[in-house]
């Protein structure tokens, strides 16, 4: 098969989807492909980290779309924030559709990390390039998880902003902790999570810290009260860093957001606490170390997160007010688990590579060499 030309559209509201896009990149680049640009949703609430920009290695677009606004607190997301500020700025949105057209049409496949503005349009300007979509979301679309906790009303909403971010595609990939069947008849296939390069090659180890990773700079200040009444040392990763976690006390030490950086402290880590974003806790599994899934406050979907690890045996779902407990006994995982897991982890080049080239080749994009 010739090189293809693939353009990515990431979603900017999860961080988790930035470090998918960045480890496929690399697996398309080793199979001899090329990423020839980077569109990714632009948040007045959260920059797109520089790690972003420098480890995906192509130009990197930025262009208007929904973000899900923090509350007064900034702890949680309010739902009345987000649909208002949706509405606000919904004229700019057509604008990115736009743009979002244009720059994939003469590319030979596009790959979408659940971003709503890349499903929606392929409606608005029909597209004969084929396109994927890829997220652990869709995995929720799977009739054998309708277990999964919280309001019904709730689930819809979430499973109706995956199907919308998937529409006119020919392909659903849902990244799942562990194996599953996938479902032909939707369109879905079940392949390993996405984990950056390089987490391969670190070497763990316990110097007795606790890692945290707040997905809102408000998270922090549960996370500085606990350590203040414990003791312990805790490493916080917040945007922002420092200046997001006023009054910080000895033993607590803000983190600005940097990729690297986080990998090599949860290596580290006696054990690890963040929201319940996908990537941060495949990252802790691979590298054998217990982890608490804190769902965000309003966000639904990282309590289908947090379930589905649990389930899985991947992490223990609970809130800041389970630290004490879980710091006194973290639930590390045993060998075989881990083993497992990086055994289905490793198949991912081979699943991802083989889809984008199958799309690609459907449609006459890929020639035989």
């Amino acid at each position: 098969m010739r090189a293809l030309n693939v353009a990515f559209v990431v979603q900017g509201e999860g961080r988790g989807h930035m470090t998918q896009a960045i480890a496929l990149a690399a697996m398309l680049r080793d199979a001899g492909h090329v990423v020839t640009k980077a569109m990714i949703g632009r948040s007045v609430h959260r920059l797109t980290p520089t790690y972003f920009a420098e480890s995906i290695d192509a130009p990197v677009i930025e262009f208007e779309a929904p973000v899900q606004v923090p509350d007064k607190n900034r702890q949680g997301i309010s739902n009345t924030r987000t649909l208002l500020d949706a509405v606000k700025r919904s004229p700019g949105f057509l604008k990115s559709m736009a743009t979002i057209s244009k720059q994939t049409e003469s590319v030979d496949i596009v790959v979408n990390f659940l971003d709503l503005m890349a499903g929606l349009s392929r409606v608005l300007f029909p597209s004969k390039t084929p396109a994927l979509a890829v997220a652990h979301n869709y995995l929720f679309l799977d009739p054998d998880l309708r277990g999964a906790p919280g309001p019904q009303r709730h689930r819809s909403v979430a499973l109706a902003y995956a199907k919308a971010t998937t529409t006119r595609m020919d392909q659903k990939i849902a990244l799942s902790f562990a194996p599953l069947e996938s479902i032909p008849e939707r369109e879905m296939v079940v392949a390993p999570p996405l984990l950056r390069p390089g987490l391969e090659r670190l070497e763990t180890h316990n110097a007795g810290y606790l890692l945290a990773y707040a997905l809102n700079p408000g998270n922090s200040k549960a996370l500085l009260d606990w350590q203040r009444r414990s003791g312990a040392e805790v490493h916080c990763f917040v945007e922002g860093g420092s200046t997001a976690v006023p009054g910080s006390a000895h033993g607590f030490h803000a983190h600005e957001l940097d990729g690297a950086a986080f990998l090599r402290h949860l290596a580290g880590c006696r054990a690890y606490v963040g929201s319940a974003g996908f990537e941060g806790i495949c990252e802790a599994h691979y590298l054998g170390k217990a982890a608490l899934a804190v769902p965000t406050k309003g966000h639904f979907e990282q309590t289908l997160n947090a379930w589905d690890a649990e389930r899985c045996g991947v992490a223990q779902a609970g809130s800041y007010a389970d630290l004490d407990e879980f710091w006194a006994h973290p639930p590390r995982p045993n060998s075989e688990q881990v083993l497992a897991f990086k055994r289905w982890v490793a198949r991912a080049p081979e699943i991802l590579v083989e889809e984008v080239e199958r799309a690609a080749t459907k449609h006459g994009s890929g020639l035989c060499r």
